[in-house]
């Protein structure tokens, strides 16, 4: 009989607790959809995830067993051909520029970029015509080693390249493969490209801490005996914020040293990390006080803040690549959902200064789209919370 009055006063508390009810309900739901936009959606084949860029230099010579005037471009032929269970196999799109093409591989917009020699359907006509010069068709395979869908996609490649030798020469080792790796990324392990994301996920802690750090301030009575002395509502948020944006500041070095103590290299400026990190805790705290402006117990700020977190981070290619979901394209660049997130922008912001040595300069639309969207969601929570909770005195 105790252990059912135990069950029953349980469940009582429980159904009291509405927003703990509907998060326990509701959060396996929501995290089964957040499993599915990130692995689950294959209708469209491994081209979705499979994104291979062509530089195509070849001159043209006319290949016996292949496209009459240019291999390069009977090669691609071949990629674009290439299916799996009768979806395409890769997304193939040719390029003009390696510049270009590299700073896509550096976004993780594209899996690896084939380089085609200009030379390469002289050589494979020769190793056709069993003219061998000692020279082979040398294929340049570029992307950053560090990437889990360049490794997978080299490794699709060399079967393609065997076929492909064998049909315009007849012989397999008409074609040598070399590696390249995009400027920065040679000696990058996975580790060294996760720092940054660990860093925005530390950060974003801040949205739990501000929200519990309100509610017990109403609760407690503070906000009411603070008013009573003719505190305007803009001072208090504004000393809340400076305190938590003193905690990052404290925070980001740890985390950064830390990372440095386990053999992680940073090639970029501390403070330029400092201000991206500052600039992403205030949309922290901004949606810190929106969970707050709902809650009405800590465990209730606990139970929002870490649903929103989790969307946050993991849904923001901070921790791992996320498959492409092209929305429009504005200004050259291809926006996609994950671009409204604030965490998106301060990881990718944070990862080129570490990894690559990036500049202030080098960062205009990161660092353009972090300041819109931290401030939007920051000034968002300051005017919800004040409606709901300071007016109340």
């Amino acid at each position: 009989m105790k252990t059912l009055s135990v069950m029953r006063k349980t469940l009582h508390e429980l159904l009291r607790e509405r927003m703990t009810v509907v998060l326990m309900l509701v959060f396996p739901a929501l995290l089964v959809g957040f499993y599915y936009v990130s692995f689950g959606q294959t209708s469209e084949g491994l081209s979705k995830y499979v994104s291979i860029l062509v530089l195509n230099l070849d001159a043209g010579a006319g290949t016996s067993g292949a496209d009459s005037s240019n291999a390069g471009r009977a090669f691609i032929r071949l990629l674009r051909d290439a299916e799996y269970e009768g979806q395409p196999l890769f997304d193939v799109a040719e390029v003009d520029q390696r510049p270009a093409a590299e700073v896509a591989l550096r976004e993780h917009k594209a899996s690896l970029l084939v380089v085609i020699p200009a030379d390469f359907s002289a050589v494979l006509r020769d190793f056709a015509a069993g003219i061998e010069a000692g020279n082979m068709a040398q294929i340049t395979l570029v992307g950053a080693p560090e990437a889990d869908e360049y490794v997978f996609a080299r490794s699709l490649l060399g079967g393609f390249l065997r076929q492909f030798a064998l049909q315009a020469a007849g012989r397999e080792e008409s074609i040598d493969v070399n590696y390249r790796f995009v400027p920065g990324t040679g000696s990058m392990s996975d580790f060294d490209f996760g720092v940054g994301g660990v860093i925005v996920f530390g950060i974003a802690f801040s949205t739990l801490i501000a929200a519990e750090l309100m509610v017990r301030e109403h609760l407690g009575g503070t906000l009411r005996r603070l008013r009573l002395t003719r505190l305007r509502a803009f001072e208090l948020l504004a000393g809340v914020t400076l305190a938590l944006m003193i905690v990052a500041m404290i925070q980001v070095p740890v985390t950064l040293g830390s990372a440095l103590l386990m053999g992680f290299s940073n090639r970029g400026s501390l403070a330029l990390i400092v201000f991206i990190c500052l600039l992403f805790n205030l949309s922290a705290i901004g949606l810190g006080l929106l969970v707050a402006s709902f809650s009405r117990t800590p465990a209730d700020a606990t139970n929002l803040a870490s649903a929103v977190l989790v969307p946050l981070v993991f849904l923001s290619d901070a921790l791992y690549p996320m498959p492409k979901m092209p929305l429009f394209t504005w200004a050259g660049r291809v926006i996609q959902p994950y671009d409204f997130l604030p965490t998106t922008h301060a990881a990718a912001a944070i990862r080129q200064v570490t990894v690559y040595g990036a500049g202030a300069g080098d960062l205009i639309f990161e660092l353009a789209a972090l300041t819109l969207l931290s401030a939007g969601i920051y000034i968002l929570g300051v005017l919800l919370y004040h409606r709901r909770r300071m007016k109340l005195f």
